[in-house]
């Protein structure tokens, strides 16, 4: 692999550890109780008990005494424990606003974390940097105005351009959409709160609107077409014969040739 995509996946591996560190920290600050690193360690031992499976193949947790010290393997079994066991569930990402968005984030920095970590060829650095990529813009979607200021993110953003372009990677490749599916590129500064709240309500206004439009076109040409029928059947009307009168006339005349007749007669 060549040593540039080499070096990137590095600093993608060490910058997903410390975005996972932040994360960690700011839910571990949010809940109730004690929120020291002792407290986490001892969370995380007793656990470590309740669930031994879930939290096996776990780094040593001996001689950690600073936040520094934590990797994204150890934060995110913490952030994405299912705690179905646990004596004492905290639900960390149940208790923020957008759970399922925060959950998703956490795994988009695990995945992007690992593959960089076991990056050993040009793809797989290359991989690596469209799922940090991607990570940034899930971190953007569960964590803007929390966990991560806007400052922050448009950071990550920029190191994200940064490893693409290093890697050459100019779109994904196994975690590409199909071609006519894929989203249009981000800009490397995120969007605001606003932006992310109205985008979605401002495509339904504009296909209502297109909808009642199609509605009330519909609407007027069937008026026109009616209109255009009613006018034609005035047009090819015909004017029908009145037999009663032609009658009495029949009638008035025969009588009037009689009267004469016999006048002459006499």
């Amino acid at each position: 692999m060549p040593d540039e995509t080499l070096q990137a996946a590095f600093e993608i591996k060490t910058t997903c550890d410390e975005i996972s560190r932040k994360l960690l920290r700011w839910h571990w600050e949010k809940k109730p109780g004690a929120h020291s690193l002792n407290a986490l360690l001892e969370h995380i031992a007793q656990r470590q008990q309740e669930s031994p499976e879930y939290y096996e193949r776990m780094p040593d947790l001996s001689g950690k005494t600073s936040w520094s010290q934590l990797d994204t393997t150890l934060c995110m079994r913490v952030l994405l424990d299912p705690e179905k066991d646990a004596a004492r569930p905290l639900d960390l990402l149940g208790n923020t606003e957008h759970p399922g968005a925060a959950r998703r984030a956490c795994n988009a920095v695990r995945t992007a974390r690992n593959e960089a970590a076991h990056a050993s060829d040009r793809t797989a650095g290359t991989q690596a940097a469209i799922l940090f990529n991607e990570a940034v813009e899930a971190l953007e979607e569960g964590y803007a105005g929390t966990a991560l200021r806007t400052t922050e993110l448009e950071q990550y953003y920029r190191m994200a351009e940064d490893f693409l372009d290093r890697c050459g990677a100019k779109k994904p490749l196994a975690s590409a959409a199909p071609e006519g599916q894929k989203a249009a590129p981000r800009s490397a500064r995120p969007r605001s709160e606003g932006q992310r709240k109205t985008s979605g309500s401002g495509s339904t206004s504009r296909s209502r609107s297109a909808s009642n439009g199609r509605r009330n076109t519909g609407g007027a040409g069937r008026k026109d077409a009616n209109s255009r029928r009613k006018g034609s059947g005035k047009r090819t009307k015909k004017p029908r014969t009145n037999y009663a009168v032609l009658g009495l006339l029949a009638v008035l005349l025969a009588v009037g040739l009689l009267l004469r007749w016999f006048g002459m007669k006499g």
